[in-house]
């Protein structure tokens, strides 16, 4: 039998010509050590940790087979092959030298050639069950560096490996636990029948195990954590499942902060149902009475005034009119917050753009303002019914920003996939510190002597955000001013 290196094989015989000839035998090829009663021999393969034993049954003092019993079960070594030399031929001492563990068998005295055919079998088996055990022990160093419990269970569910991260999880000392059943010391009682039934399927065939599904287990403390587990059946080469592969996530702090975040939701969803209905009450218990100013302001107009009074009269009523407005606006931008998606139909932005200037017809004749729509269109459009809002709170803003007899222009630019519709005026126009913050609800830059109430500019960014599309603000190009543009996406002819 050649080698890299002898393999080493112990001797075990009271009688000193069968060691010698045993010794004779094989002290060419393998590394012979010997021992001549039981006692010895348990010292001898703790310290020389042979390769292969060769074991007499009758000894005086501790037989044959009461060594191979411990050498087998008690001492929990790696797999060492016993091959059992015995003048004895009944079926019963056979029986009884499987039963301690013996591997074969050699009736004396042993034949040359037999000897040396059943060791160089039981070598070869060793050899490939240290080579299986060494992959066994690098899986087993790659699971300690995972970040998560893994483990592995046998057929009747006892704990053959759990990976460090695993043990500290669970509070245990991996000694500790080794062996142990896994259902009965780490799984909750009122799981057991579940978590058994997932494993009994796994082991059949009938769960192929590539699901995740949760379970909670028991730390040293006797506290539960909630897990995310992993399954995978482990095959011999035959295909005959050996083992179950578990791998588990602690999510007891993720599931803890989803709970928290569903009852943050349901709160913050009935937040908004009462601000909803707040700004509903408020709306309608603000209009009543500014409606009532309204009504008596015409009347007091259709009386009797002085000059002096009649100034009053107006006054109230302007006040009064942007009172309405901004309730209005604050109601409406109330509204436009709680939606979350729109109903998008094909729009011709032209057609709505000349829609708005008939709307503002009053106004552009008051100031003598010149309003130049660059945009023949048609120009189709996906858009909710309320991008009109956009396009009137833009002229609104021009037309109150601008000083008479300037001009206002309108374009509608093709880019690519989307139509860029923008509003020039030639103001005062907007600083570069302010350009970002000036669709900020409630922010009005111009204070002096304008009807706006500084909302219009947060309505038009909500109402083009719902649309999933940009808004912004640049210098007029062509001279003093502002631009202000909105994108929309085309409608594929």
């Amino acid at each position: 039998m050649q080698s890299d290196h002898k393999h080493k094989i112990l001797i075990v015989d009271d009688e000193k010509i069968n060691v010698a000839l045993l010794t004779s035998y094989l002290s060419e090829n393998y590394d012979v050590i010997t021992a001549s009663n039981g006692m010895d021999a348990l010292n001898m393969v703790r310290k020389e940790e042979p390769d292969l034993i060769m074991l007499d049954i009758i000894m005086p003092g501790m037989d044959g087979f009461d060594v191979c019993r411990i050498i087998k079960h008690d001492y929990k070594l790696d797999f060492i092959p016993v091959i059992m030399l015995t003048a004895l031929t009944s079926r019963n001492d056979h029986q009884k030298g499987i039963e301690v563990g013996a591997d074969d068998f050699l009736k004396k005295p042993a034949d040359r050639f037999e000897l040396d055919k059943k060791i160089t079998a039981l070598l070869r088996i060793k050899e490939h069950h240290d080579s299986l055990l060494m992959d066994r022990n690098k899986a087993y160093e790659y699971l300690d560096y995972a970040g998560i419990l893994m483990a592995v269970i046998d057929k009747d569910y006892k704990l053959v490996h759990i990976n460090k991260k695993g043990a500290e999880i669970l509070g245990y000392k991996r000694d500790n636990i080794i062996n142990r059943d896994w259902m009965d010391l780490f799984v909750a009682e009122s799981y057991r029948d579940y978590v058994k039934g997932k494993y009994d399927k796994l082991q059949k065939g009938d769960f192929k195990g590539a699901e995740y599904h949760e379970y909670p287990v028991m730390t040293i403390t006797r506290k539960e954590k909630l897990f995310r587990w992993y399954d995978t059946a482990l095959t011999d080469r035959e295909g005959n499942i050996k083992s179950i592969l578990i791998s588990g996530e602690d999510i007891t702090e993720k599931r803890r902060d989803e709970i928290k975040l569903m009852e943050y939701a349901d709160q913050l969803k009935h937040s908004n149902e009462l601000k909803d209905l707040f700004t509903d009450v408020l709306r309608h218990d603000l209009l009543n009475p500014a409606g009532l100013v309204k009504s008596f302001t015409e009347l007091l107009e259709e009386t009797d005034t002085t000059d002096k009074q009649k100034r009053l009269i107006e006054n109230i009523k302007r006040s009064n009119l942007k009172l309405i407005e901004l309730i209005e606006d604050a109601a409406h931008l109330a509204k436009l917050e709680s939606m979350e998606e729109m109903v998008f139909i094909r729009t011709d932005i032209v057609s709505l753009i000349k829609d708005e200037l008939d709307n503002f017809a009053s106004e552009l004749k008051n100031k003598n303002i010149k309003l130049d729509l660059m945009s023949g269109g048609p120009h189709h459009a996906l858009a909710n019914p309320m991008i009109k809002g956009v396009i009137s709170n833009l002229l609104s803003n021009a037309i109150k920003y601008v000083p008479p007899n300037t001009t206002i222009t309108i374009k509608v630019d093709d880019i690519d996939d989307k139509w860029k519709v923008s509003v020039a005026d030639q103001g005062d126009g907007i600083p570069d510190k302010d350009k970002e913050s000036v669709f900020d609800r409630f922010n009005r830059l111009h204070k002096e002597d304008i009807k706006g109430n500084g909302i219009g500019l947060a309505i038009v960014k909500r109402i083009v955000d719902l649309h999933g599309e940009r808004v912004g603000v640049v210098d007029n190009a062509e001279g003093k001013g502002a631009v202000f543009w909105f994108t929309l996406k085309k409608v594929q002819e």
